[in-house]
């Protein structure tokens, strides 16, 4: 959710007349808002850094408009990534044997109109049990896309998610291949992360690049230390004032 604090008249109209024809990429202090190519994708920038970072694309839901008190208006934008997809997309699809199961896949993704992300990497190291990543006799995914989604990656030891409009699967309880984001009290850990149980904790940060579910952190502080897996992130901030800050729960990692 996203509140937008007195924009000009026009801006307003543009937002409220068409707001599922239309691509508006908010963004932090200093960068304009810029209307894009048609679509119905909601894209927010903001944190800390020499660029400030995506924290969110997704798709539009809803918009709402406000006055507060004589002169000022808000604008709400209400997103969700992946969310439609997730809710409504369907798929029905036959394929013959000896398909890959990236190809199935990639169909289902299809299905819910979200890209294949980083299919091609991580599918060809997928194993079913004694067949490698193929159906030796053709399958059949019908219903729900986010179900099959489901069923075919707990088959191949594999979990899903959608990051900024794009399929992300990983290998069971790995990561996304990137180094370790160093959190500590000098590069924007904000106070003492918590224990939430024997593998997991939550912490606090400041946002700068790469605090998005599937990345590793590396903790040092004096309370807890070594490298965790986001889980979940939820970030807040307010151009107004105060800080851009990121809460993550957090998950040991154990590299695969």
């Amino acid at each position: 959710e996203i509140t937008l604090y007195n924009l000009t008249p026009s801006h307003r109209s543009e937002i409220l007349k068409s707001p599922r024809a239309r691509h508006w990429l908010l963004s932090a202090p200093g960068q304009p808002d810029t209307p894009g190519q048609a679509g119905t994708v909601v894209e927010l920038a903001a944190g800390y850094g020499t660029e400030a970072p995506t924290i969110f694309r997704g798709t539009l839901r809803r918009v709402v408009q406000k006055r507060e008190g004589a002169t000022d208006w808000t604008i709400t934008v209400t997103a969700g990534d992946g969310a439609y997809a997730i809710r409504n997309a369907r798929v029905r699809r036959a394929f013959a044997a000896d398909t890959q199961l990236g190809t199935v896949l990639g169909a289902i993704a299809d299905a819910m109109g979200v890209g294949r992300g980083n299919l091609d990497e991580v599918v060809p190291r997928a194993q079913f049990d004694r067949v490698g990543a193929i159906f030796p006799e053709g399958t059949l995914v019908h219903g729900s896309a986010a179900d099959e989604l489901t069923r075919l990656c707990m088959s191949a030891g594999l979990e899903w998610s959608i990051q900024d409009g794009h399929l992300l699967v990983l290998e069971r309880g790995a990561a996304i291949r990137r180094a370790a984001v160093v959190l500590s009290p000098d590069t924007g850990l904000v106070g003492s992360p918590e224990r939430n149980g024997r593998r997991r904790a939550k912490a606090r940060a400041l946002i700068i690049p790469d605090l998005v579910p599937g990345c590793v952190v590396d903790l040092r502080s004096e309370v807890i230390a070594g490298e965790f897996r986001i889980l979940h992130a939820e970030y807040s901030g307010d151009t107004r004032g105060g800080d851009w800050y990121a809460a993550m729960d957090l998950i040991r990692y154990d590299k695969v």
